[in-house]
């Protein structure tokens, strides 16, 4: 019996979208970005992830810290969103200063006063680890979240044969959707639409034997196809729930990050690695590529957004042959919603 999709109101009902951005992404491992520049105390990266305002941070004893970049006076920003290094975290509203451990050092002119003892109050933390030079955050502080490796588990693995840290983070993207986050991992997690969509990328490959394996314990997707002669897109797609792809190629990785902002808003982030970074005809070629895909992926997206929106359609039927992805995310979906 075929399986049918998620309802359409699940990627338009607002009060769905913040259950999911709770449910989700409060409690999964979320990639934050590459290690490059995390290397002294004081050296951090800002970003909002799926709502929450986040900042890493390297303390005074050379570990990352993960805090939320919200001060606990009045909720203003500590820094800036990107990359910088900084003595100390100091609140860019009312000058509230924190350590770089999270810890108030200061409560800028704010007298005296009963019931208010500056040494308890602290940031509101985050757990943060590494693999392979990527960062991860898992915001989850109430249930006991599995270190990262544990979490990762055989997508770490299928990773292995590829030269990760050797890479150099070259630069960044970012793409604002006009769409629902699972509409976007809808998309990714199937091949059947490449022929259609990407006239490029199937003239790249042979999208006749294009095959989606899942991994259901540890909730991560496999794309592969046999690749043509001189093909750019050589290498190995991975998808890890709920938001994270990395695409795998012998001297090159983009990775993938898809956020929430609204339920009918999603900003994507790339970031594109290189082992030879100064090969700027290969490393162009691999970008032009990517960049003329996701394109593609997004006029899609947001004109299926637009019909789920419209009241004219519900639910549709996922096939067997190619939606094996969709319907793995979709059942992930309905399990973590209705736990």
């Amino acid at each position: 019996m075929a399986e049918l999709t998620l309802p359409a109101s699940w990627y338009v009902d607002p009060s769905v979208w913040e259950h999911e951005r709770r449910a989700v992404f409060g409690r999964e491992w979320l990639f934050v970005g590459p290690n490059q520049g995390l290397s002294e105390p004081g050296d951090y990266i800002a970003c909002d992830i799926a709502g929450w305002a986040l900042v890493v941070v390297v303390d005074d004893d050379g570990e990352l810290r993960a805090h939320h970049n919200v001060c606990r006076h009045r909720a203003g920003p500590l820094v800036h969103h990107g990359r910088g290094r900084v003595p100390s975290l100091v609140c860019r509203y009312h000058g509230w200063a924190y350590g770089l451990d999270g810890r108030l050092r200061s409560a800028r002119d704010f007298g005296a006063t009963d019931g208010f003892d500056p040494d308890e109050v602290s940031l509101t933390r985050a757990l943060v680890e590494q693999w392979r030079g990527l960062v991860f955050v898992n915001l989850d502080l109430e249930r006991t979240a599995p270190p990262l490796l544990e979490a990762l588990g055989t997508f770490a693995d299928e990773c292995e044969p590829y030269p990760i840290e050797e890479l150099v983070p070259t630069h960044e993207a970012q793409h604002d959707l006009a769409c629902n986050w699972k509409t976007y991992a809808d998309n990714y997690l199937e091949g059947y639409h490449i022929p259609l969509v990407h006239p490029g990328l199937n003239k790249e490959i042979d999208a006749r034997r294009y095959v989606v394996d899942v991994d259901e314990r540890h909730r991560w997707v496999r794309h592969s196809a046999p690749a043509r002669d001189g093909a750019v897109n050589a290498g190995r797609w991975l998808w890890r729930w709920p938001n994270l792809a990395l695409n795998l190629y012998p001297d090159a990785m983009n990775v993938e990050r898809y956020d929430p902002v609204a339920p009918n808003r999603t900003r994507l982030r790339y970031s594109f690695h290189f082992r030879r970074p100064g090969d700027r005809e290969v490393n162009d070629a691999v970008i032009r590529m990517s960049s003329q895909v996701t394109a593609e992926d997004i006029a899609i997206c947001e004109s299926v957004q637009r019909n789920l929106e419209s009241g004219s359609y519900d639910t549709g039927w996922l096939s067997p042959k190619h939606e094996g992805g969709v319907a793995a995310f979709q059942r992930w979906v309905r399990e973590t919603i209705d736990s």
